[in-house]
């Protein structure tokens, strides 16, 4: 019996979470417990579903494989108390995804047998798992969100931080991503059942905080942590939906290249060539107004980004449009 192993991680799974004392102690005594170094593979897509796992700690990294075979592309991730691998063992199908420990974890693994067994023997565990797999199949079609506690943390070497905003997205959760760098925060996203409704990264808020975060080189580590927040209590500082917010993010993050070919010194500076700033876009007047008067006494890419709270994507564009118009030079 794996008494040694503290059963606070199986109380943290949707699972185990309402089962009785009896149902726990005969879980662990079954169970074996599983350590996954850096990059190891849990299981593959299309194995044969043989075992559950329950995350005891850590972060795994869940891929898929695109129907036209080409490389695996990370599509979620799971932390502590999450299960996997339980469908797999009720229909027998093989398994839907590549599972992988991008740094290391500890995964509590039930073997089939022992599963059907506790099924068959244990009442109360084939109740809860009905009632999970029906709320799971709730949350799939209605959207309803899941309850809040999810934890995840990691290190960005190891993942990707595109990812981990969509798994949180996806899975409808409440609470605050922090990335730290050599013990600094350097940016937080608060989110409400899978809206991110504030951001700061640096010197920026709002929808700036959230696009930097793409369009340079994040390093450190990430932490997520799920809390009970009221609905009345949320008061949004983000302009877009979250999966909007994203897929603008990537098509900045995409963009921001071109724009640097045209800027391609950061630390060039910039100075005015007319005595008035002629500018017809109205939606981004204010900002171009805030880089014009910058350049008066000229200024670089890197001042303006240091002293004007927007995101480098619009700093670059503005830039790229006083050049053209031979506004600045």
């Amino acid at each position: 019996m794996a008494e040694s192993i503290d059963p606070a991680f199986l109380r943290n799974s949707e699972l185990f979470e309402s089962q009785p004392d009896e149902v726990i102690r005969a879980v662990l005594a079954q169970g074996q417990l599983l350590e996954f170094g850096p990059g190891e593979v849990v299981f593959h897509q299309g194995d044969q579903g043989d075992r559950l796992f329950v995350v005891k700690s850590g972060v795994l990294e869940v891929l898929s494989t695109p129907s036209d075979a080409s490389e695996a592309v990370p599509i979620a991730y799971l932390g502590t108390g999450e299960v996997l691998g339980e469908l797999a063992l009720l229909t027998g199908s093989p398994r839907s995804a590549t599972v992988r420990s991008p740094e290391h974890a500890e995964l509590f693994a039930v073997e089939r047998a022992v599963f059907i067994d506790l099924m068959d023997t244990l009442p109360a565990f084939s109740r809860n798992l009905c009632v999970v797999l029906a709320r799971r199949l709730e949350t799939t079609t209605l959207k309803v969100p899941r309850a809040s506690g999810k934890q995840l943390q990691g290190s960005l070497k190891y993942f990707d931080l595109a990812t981990v905003i969509q798994t949180l997205i996806g899975s409808h959760q409440t609470g605050n991503l922090t990335v730290t760098h050599r013990k600094k925060k350097t940016a937080e996203l608060f989110f409400y059942s899978g809206n991110i409704y504030r951001a700061r990264y640096r010197h920026l808020a709002g929808d700036d905080a959230v696009y930097q975060l793409f369009q340079g080189t994040m390093e450190g580590d990430f932490s997520f942590t799920g809390r009970e927040v009221a609905e009345d209590e949320v008061q949004s500082e983000v302009s877009l939906p979250a999966i909007s917010l994203l897929m603008e993010s990537v098509r900045l993050q995409d963009e921001l290249p071109m724009l640097k070919e045209r800027v391609p010194d950061p630390d060039r500076a910039f100075r005015q060539k007319g005595e008035h700033l002629l500018w017809e876009e109205t939606d981004s007047v204010e900002l171009a107004a805030a880089v014009w008067s910058r350049l008066k006494k000229g200024a670089s890419v890197r001042d303006l980004e240091r002293d004007i709270p927007r995101c480098s994507y619009a700093i670059y564009r503005t830039l790229a449009a006083l050049l053209d118009a031979g506004q600045i030079e």
